[in-house]
């Protein structure tokens, strides 16, 4: 929803650097796993090794770090990173990947709802 309004106050350029910061936050929180880009602003990381172990620890940190740069006033609109975060573990009983994913995205969608309701707005 934020590279949108990012597209169409100020260009897709600004919207496509948008993009590249909140890449560039994510692979930097994620350095052991692999990201993937599934949609506009949506991604997944499937948690490797220490990122895995430290999951709990990355998902405080990347929240945290999305509302820090969401809170910036002296940046351009465009440098204001923010995502919503959601995480969930594969359960011996999950006989699909788009399980954990629905499970994910519930989280991701209560992390919004906790970010409008303290912010009077979506990301």
């Amino acid at each position: 929803m934020m590279r949108k309004r990012i597209n169409d106050s100020y260009g897709h350029k600004a919207g496509d650097n948008y993009i590249r910061g909140c890449c560039h936050m994510i692979f930097e929180e994620y350095k052991h796993s692999p990201v993937f880009r599934i949609g506009g602003d949506e991604f997944i990381v499937i948690l490797q090794g220490q990122d895995y172990e430290n999951r709990l620890q990355h998902l405080e940190s990347m929240r945290s770090t999305f509302e820090r740069t969401f809170t910036q006033d002296n940046v351009d609109p465009w440098e204001n990173y923010s995502a919503s975060v959601g995480m969930a573990e594969y359960a011996s009983d999950d006989s699909t990947v788009e399980l954990v994913f629905k499970r994910a995205d519930k989280a991701m969608y209560a992390d919004k709802q906790a970010f409008k309701k303290k912010y009077g707005s979506y990301r």
